[in-house]
């Protein structure tokens, strides 16, 4: 439970209070943040210190695993823990390769709380049957715990930041707590799904939730992956954009917020690529107040891209990502900075936007993200014309 109280002391600052239903908490809420493609001129820009690397690019020396054969081999006898006989986690130039063959996972042995976690992954050409035809398929699990099979008799109890092609950052449960999640109904395809939504109502669901839109590179190119875990809530970021948001994760077996735990990457069918695993704690204690201010409330698109300038009036803040809030994300192109970066007093960025041809009239609102939640008192209206 010291989350909780951790969280009840920087949520004045970033979030809003609100009474659970069947249990007396104080639930914090992120206002939401939009993402955007950013140029920028005169910024202080650099990574904050405290970074610590998971993966050394030599070897997977602090990682163990758990395996067993996919549903196909007619051997189904289970590998178990730290045995890889078909060599499903190995290093490959200084990148970790997931073959895929068998299903199971790669998981840190020590456990965090209050972290930020980024990552690159990369989309292979193999896949194993019984999923050699549907789309590559991995995952983050995070806050996991024993057993070693307790998901699909190969995965740790935990939750689940999707790494599936197409699908990053969906929302899955592994059995670590059922959180509360702004849902909308959306598709997928021609299948109606649960999406996350910031303008929704809360839900508590034990459902995938998809993410807002997809914002992953293109096949064969490096997808860029953050984890803010944060208390008993999580942010998860593609290529610098917000895309999902689960709040109060909660055990109501143990009666308490599910806040820590182990780190496990799946095998689960197809090869992929990891890279530049690291992980950073969160740090509370920020008595610095930013104010960032736009040269227009409302930006008008067309057939010209527009520039939006942003001016840092404030004290310095660090930046890791955006987030687009409306409906029809995909119809915007904005480009974003490499995040990290930090924006000094009197820094200033310059986000260019444009608009997808063949799109009606919308409009999206932008803001910006901090490991604390959104920029407090910021926001800029897209609207396409």
């Amino acid at each position: 439970m010291a989350g909780t109280f951790e969280k009840i002391n920087i949520m004045k600052q970033v979030l809003l209070h609100v009474k659970f239903q069947t249990h007396i908490v104080l639930r914090l809420f992120l206002l939401t943040v939009m993402p955007a493609f950013i140029s920028y001129n005169t910024i202080a820009q650099k990574q904050s210190n405290g970074w610590k690397s998971l993966f050394n690019g030599k070897d997977l020396s602090n990682w163990g695993t758990y395996l067993r054969p996919s549903e196909a081999p007619a051997d189904k006898q289970p590998i178990g823990l730290n045995k890889d006989p078909h060599g499903v986690f190995t290093v490959d130039n200084g990148m970790i390769h997931i073959s895929g063959q068998d299903w199971g996972g790669m998981f840190t042995n020590e456990s965090y709380s209050n972290y930020h976690l980024r990552f690159d992954v990369r989309f292979g050409e193999k896949k194993w049957a019984p999923r050699e035809n549907v789309v590559a398929d991995g995952g983050l699990l995070f806050h996991c715990s024993l057993p070693y099979d307790f998901g699909s008799t190969c995965w740790m109890r935990s939750l689940e930041l999707q790494i599936q092609e197409t699908d990053v950052a969906d929302y899955h449960n592994v059995g670590a707590g059922i959180p509360e999640i702004q849902i909308s109904k959306g598709k997928d395809g021609n299948d109606p799904v649960d999406q996350y939504d910031p303008s929704a109502p809360f839900q508590l669901t034990k459902n995938r939730v998809y993410r807002s839109t997809n914002f992953e590179s293109p096949h064969g190119e490096w997808t860029k992956v953050d984890l803010v875990a944060r208390g008993a809530d999580a942010v998860f970021i593609v290529n610098g954009f917000v895309v999902n948001r689960i709040y109060n994760i909660y055990r109501t077996d143990l009666n308490e917020q599910t806040t820590s735990g182990q780190l496990q990457f799946q095998s689960e069918g197809a090869e992929h690529f990891l890279r530049d695993i690291q992980l950073r704690s969160i740090d509370f204690n920020v008595s610095k107040t930013p104010k960032l201010a736009s040269n227009k409330n409302e930006i008008a698109i067309n057939a010209t891209p527009q520039q939006l300038q942003i001016t840092n009036q404030g004290d310095a803040v660090e930046l890791i990502g955006a987030e687009l809030l409306g409906k029809n994300l995909e119809a915007f192109i904005v480009k974003l900075p490499a995040f990290p970066m930090v924006l000094a007093k009197g820094g200033k960025i310059s986000i260019p936007v444009s608009v997808k041809p063949g799109y009606a009239a919308t409009k999206v609102q932008l803001k910006l993200e901090t490991v604390l939640g959104p920029v407090k008192n910021f926001s800029v209206l897209l609207s396409a014309q």
